[in-house]
C-alpha cells in the first residue's frame, strides 16, 4: 500500500500503529501563500501529541508511546526529559493533552492528559483509566502531581480523546472519545446511562464541578458535561473575538467535522456525522437531555482526512488578513486547513460553489481551505508568544513555524502587520521583530519593542552609503534606497544582532 493509500484510509489509530514508517524525512513542507514562510524549529521528537509554551521559545511537547514531556528552548530540544509517567501506548492511548492554568505562572499548575498503565512502566494492552493529573511547575521539573479527572479507559483501545484547555470563563475543558461504548451519550435511548464517554467535560481548575455547567441540575455524571454525542476528538480551541468554543471531530470512514460547540450541545454521535439532511433517518432518535441540543457541524469532509488540533490565531503576524481565522491540522495527510469566519463568526465563509452545502465532497472541494501541505501528520497547533503558528508533526517529530515573509524579490513586502492600511517592513534585533515605516523620508520604528519612533539607518557593508537590513529565511538581507525604493544589493553573512544606528 502506497503512502498515499494510508495516509488516507486511516485514522489517528493506525497512524500511531504505522508510525508514519513510509513517509519520507525529507517531506517537503509547502504553504498555498507565496507571503507565508515556513521553516524547521526543531526535530528529534517522538510521537509528539501536544505542546504548549510556557513562556517566549519555551515550550514543553508530550510523546505518546514512552510518555515523556520533553523541553524545547530557543529551538533546543533539551536532552533531559521534563517528566516520564507510565502510559499505555496501544493504539491511541498514549501521553496525550497537555494544558497550562490560565494564571501561569503565578499559578503555575501544568494538566497532563493520559492513558496511565497498570504496570510500573510502559505498556502495551495493561490499561489502568485516562487520567488528567495536575502538576505543579517548580521552574525545571512537573512534580506533586493531582489527581483531577478519572475517566474510563476500555474497552477501547481508540478514541480516548485527549485534547484539553481552559476557556476564557477560566474553566477546564477535557475532550474524551466514545472508546466504542454505545450508550446514551452516543444516543441510543436504551443503551447504558451516562459513563463519562463522548464528552467534554466541563470542571474547575482542581477538578470540582462548575455550577453552571449546562447539565448541572441533572446530577451524576451529567453534571459534569459540557457537550456529549462525540465520536472523537483531537482539537479544542476558543474564539478569541467571541470566547465560543469549537472542535474537531473524526468520523468512522466519512463526515469528519468541525463543530461550534454551544452548552448542552449533542454532536449526534452514533446516528449522525457530517449534516443531518444527509442522514436518512434524521435528528428524531437522538437521545436529548433537558437543555441539550443538536446542531449541525459547521464544515465536513465527506472523506475522512482525520482532523485534530485546531487554533485561532489571535495575531497579526501573518499578516490582518489572516488575523483571527481558524487553523486546523489533519493526521492523515499533513495538511495545514484556513478557514476564513463569517461576520456573525457562527460559521465560515467560502466562495467556492461546491461548498455552499459546507461539506467538502472530495479534495477538489477543499482547495479553497487547504493552506499547506506535506506535514507529516498534524497532532497540534498553537499560537506563540510572538504570535507565529507553530505545528507540531506527529510523523516526522518536529516543530514547525510559520511566519511572513518580509522580502520579496528585491522590494520592501507589502505586509501590514500592525492593521493600520499601511505596508511595513520588519527587522530583527536581540531576539525581537521590529516594525519599520517610512516616515519623514527615513525609516521609524514603530512597534515591537521599541518605546517611540527610532532612525535605523547604518552603513552595514562599510562601503559608506546607508543601508537598511531585513531578515528572510534564515539569512540577513542588505537594502539601500535606490530610484525611490529599496533594492536588494547583498545577503547573509551578517550577525544576528546588527546595530540599528
Amino acid at each position: 500500500m502506497s503512502c498515499r493509500a494510508i495516509r488516507q484510509a486511516i485514522l489517528f489509530s493506525m497512524v500511531a500503529a504505522y508510525g508514519f514508517a513510509c513517509l519520507d524525512s525529507a517531506l517537503a513542507q509547502t504553504l498555498n501563500d507565496p507571503k507565508l514562510h515556513v521553516r524547521e524549529l526543531v526535530s528529534g521528537l517522538s510521537q509528539p501529541t501536544a505542546m504548549v509554551f510556557i513562556g517566549p521559545a519555551d515550550i514543553l511537547v508530550l510523546q505518546k508511546g514512552d510518555g515523556l514531556v520533553r523541553r524545547v528552548i530557543n529551538g533546543v530540544l533539551q536532552p533531559d526529559q521534563i517528566l516520564d509517567v507510565a502510559v499505555d501506548n496501544a493504539s491511541e492511548r498514549g501521553l496525550l493533552g497537555i494544558a497550562i492554568h490560565p494564571s501561569f505562572p503565578s499559578a503555575p499548575f501544568v494538566y497532563l492528559y493520559y492513558t496511565q498503565s497498570s504496570t510500573a512502566g510502559d505498556s502495551s494492552g495493561s490499561p489502568l483509566a485516562n487520567r488528567v493529573y495536575r502538576y505543579l511547575w517548580n521552574g525545571s521539573a512537573l512534580v506533586s502531581p493531582s489527581l483531577i479527572l478519572d475517566l474510563p479507559v476500555t474497552p477501547g483501545p481508540n478514541h480516548d480523546g485527549g485534547a484539553m484547555t481552559f476557556g476564557p470563563d477560566g474553566k477546564l475543558y477535557v475532550v474524551i472519545g466514545d472508546l466504542n461504548r454505545d450508550g446514551q451519550l452516543q444516543n441510543f435511548s436504551t443503551g447504558p446511562a451516562p459513563d463519562n464517554t463522548s464528552v467534554i467535560l466541563r470542571v474547575n481548575d482542581d477538578g470540582s464541578v462548575p455550577k453552571d455547567n449546562p447539565f448541572f441540575d441533572l446530577g451524576g455524571n451529567l453534571a459534569k458535561y459540557y457537550a456529549y454525542g462525540v465520536r472523537n476528538s483531537f482539537g479544542l480551541a476558543f474564539d478569541p473575538v467571541t470566547g465560543e468554543l469549537w472542535d474537531s471531530e473524526n468520523g468512522p470512514d466519512s463526515y469528519d467535522e468541525i463543530n461550534l460547540v454551544l452548552p448542552g450541545f449533542n454532536s449526534g454521535w452514533e446516528r449522525i456525522m457530517g449534516p443531518v439532511s444527509r442522514d436518512l433517518q434524521g435528528g428524531g432518535d437522538l437521545v436529548i437531555f433537558p437543555g441539550a441540543d443538536y446542531a449541525d457541524p459547521k464544515f465536513s469532509w465527506l472523506n475522512t482526512v482525520g482532523p485534530t488540533a485546531l487554533t485561532f490565531l489571535n495575531s497579526a503576524r501573518l499578516g490582518v488578513d489572516y488575523q483571527n481565522d481558524l487553523f486546523v491540522g489533519d493526521i492523515n495527510n499533513g495538511n495545514l486547513y484556513r478557514f476564513r469566519m463569517n461576520a456573525p463568526r457562527n460559521g465560515f465563509t467560502f466562495t467556492s460553489p461546491g461548498l455552499s452545502d459546507l461539506v467538502a465532497d472530495g479534495d477538489a472541494e477543499f482547495q479553497e481551505v487547504l493552506l499547506g501541505s506535506g506535514f507529516g501528520g498534524i497532532t497540534d497547533l498553537k499560537v506563540g508568544p510572538d504570535g507565529l503558528l507553530y505545528v507540531l508533526s506527529f510523523g516526522l517529530g518536529k516543530i514547525f513555524v510559520i511566519s511572513s515573509r518580509l522580502v520579496i524579490s528585491g522590494q520592501s513586502a507589502s505586509v501590514d502587520f500592525d492593521g493600520d492600511g499601511r505596508s511595513d517592513i520588519g527587522v530583527y534585533r536581540d531576539g525581537t521583530w521590529f516594525i519599520l515605516r517610512s516616515s519623514d523620508g527615513g525609516m521609524k520604528a514603530v512597534g515591537w519593542g521599541i518605546a517611540g519612533d527610532m532612525p535605523v539607518s547604518a552603513d552595514y557593508d562599510g562601503d559608506g552609503k546607508t543601508d537598511i537590513a531585513v531578515y528572510r529565511n534564515g539569512d540577513w538581507f542588505i537594502h539601500r534606497s535606490s530610484d525611490g525604493g529599496l533594492t536588494t544589493v547583498g545577503l547573509g553573512g551578517l550577525p544576528q544582532d546588527i546595530p540599528l544606528n
